[in-house]
C-alpha cells in the first residue's frame, strides 16, 4: 500500500509538472528591470510589453528594482520561484560584479533565455560644450588630467571601464562619476554637473535628436547607422580596447532550475518578440543591435564574455 501511494504521489507530481508546462504561460509574467525607470533597459522592456500581448496574449509586468549596480533587482530574480513567471533583464554590469566578487553568487544562478541587445557606447558632451570634435576633447583631457568628469549609468560597469580607458589611451585621466541609471546621468550632463557622459545610444538618442547633447565618439570598431557622422575612437587613433573588445549587452534571464519545457517556451516567445518588426525598428532607431542568441550557444557566449570582463575589471578598476 505504501509503495502504491508513493507511486501515486510521484505520478501526480510528474503529471502536474507536465500539465503546468503544457499550459505555460497561464498568467502574467513579471520582468524585473534592475535599473531606474526611464533608462534604456526600462524602455526596451516596455517596448516588449505590447508585442508580448499582441503575439501571445501575455501581460508582461515591468518592475523597476534599482540599486547595487543591478545586483538588488537580480538578487530578487534569483530568489523568485523557478516557474518561469519571473524573468529579468541583466547586462554586462552584473558580469563585471561577478568577476570582482562583488556579489556572492554567479551566473549559475540564472537560466539564460536570450540575448536582447548589443550596445555600442557613446562619449557625449553638452551641446554648447567648447569641444566640437573628439580630437579637441581628447587634447583637453591630455592637457588637464582629472578635470573632466564622466558620468555613467553605474559604477564598475562597461561604461566606467570605457571612460577610464579613454583617459589612459592618451596617458591622462578622466574622473568617473557614477549615477543610478542613465536617466540621472543625462540631466547631470545637461545641468553642467559633469563635462561628459559615456552612455548607450538607446540611453541618449532622444537628447541627441533634440540638440541637447552632442556625441563626439563611439567606443566601437565601426560607426553606427543612426549616427553615421560620429567617428570611432579607433579611427581617430585612440586605443580604448587595450585588453580586447568588450561588449555591453542586455539579456533575458530566469531563475536557475526552471524546467526545459518552460525555458523553451520563454525562449521561443522572447525570440519571436525581439525579431518582430516593431522591436527591430526600435532597435535601429535607438542605435542597438538585437539578434537573439539562445540555448547552448548563448550559454557559451556568456561564459567567454564573463571571463573577458573579469580581466578588464582586474586591470582597470
Amino acid at each position: 500500500m505504501k509503495k502504491f501511494l508513493a507511486l501515486l504521489c510521484v505520478s501526480i507530481f510528474l503529471f502536474s509538472g507536465v500539465a503546468a508546462a503544457d499550459t505555460f504561460p497561464s498568467r502574467e509574467i513579471k520582468m524585473i528591470i534592475p535599473f531606474s525607470a526611464g533608462g534604456a533597459t526600462d524602455i526596451m522592456a516596455r517596448k516588449l510589453q505590447p508585442i508580448m500581448m499582441d503575439k501571445f496574449g501575455v501581460n508582461l509586468v515591468v518592475l523597476n528594482k534599482e540599486g547595487g549596480n543591478s545586483a538588488v533587482g537580480l538578487t530578487e530574480l534569483i530568489t523568485a520561484p523557478a516557474d518561469g513567471y519571473t524573468v529579468a533583464i541583466a547586462s554586462s554590469t552584473i558580469l563585471i560584479l561577478m568577476g570582482q566578487g562583488q556579489v556572492k553568487w554567479g551566473i549559475e544562478k540564472f537560466t539564460n533565455i536570450s540575448l536582447l541587445s548589443e550596445d555600442p557606447m557613446l562619449l557625449l558632451v553638452k551641446n554648447d560644450a567648447p569641444w566640437k570634435t573628439l580630437d579637441e576633447f581628447m587634447n583637453y583631457v591630455k592637457e588637464n588630467p582629472g578635470k573632466i568628469r564622466a558620468g555613467t549609468a553605474a559604477g564598475k560597469s562597461v561604461n566606467h571601464a570605457m571612460a577610464i580607458s579613454a583617459g589612459r589611451s592618451i596617458d591622462s585621466e578622466i574622473t568617473h562619476v557614477p549615477f543610478k541609471g542613465a536617466s540621472l546621468a543625462l540631466p547631470a550632463l545637461m545641468g553642467g554637473h559633469v563635462e561628459c557622459c559615456v552612455l548607450k545610444p538607446s540611453d541618449s538618442m532622444a537628447q541627441i535628436r533634440a540638440g541637447e547633447v552632442r556625441p563626439l565618439g563611439i567606443f566601437r570598431n565601426s560607426r553606427i547607422d543612426p549616427l553615421p557622422d560620429v567617428p570611432t575612437f579607433e579611427e581617430k587613433g585612440y586605443d580604448v580596447f587595450p585588453y580586447g573588445p568588450v561588449d555591453q549587452i542586455s539579456f533575458i534571464v530566469a531563475p536557475a532550475g526552471i524546467s526545459e519545457e518552460v525555458r523553451g517556451k520563454l525562449t521561443d516567445m522572447f525570440k519571436e518578440a525581439v525579431l518582430s518588426t516593431q522591436f527591430q525598428e526600435y532597435g535601429k532607431s535607438a542605435g542597438f543591435v538585437s539578434q537573439p542568441v539562445t540555448g547552448k550557444e548563448f550559454d557559451d557566449y556568456l561564459a567567454k564574455l564573463s571571463s573577458a570582463l573579469k580581466e578588464v575589471a582586474e586591470k582597470i578598476f
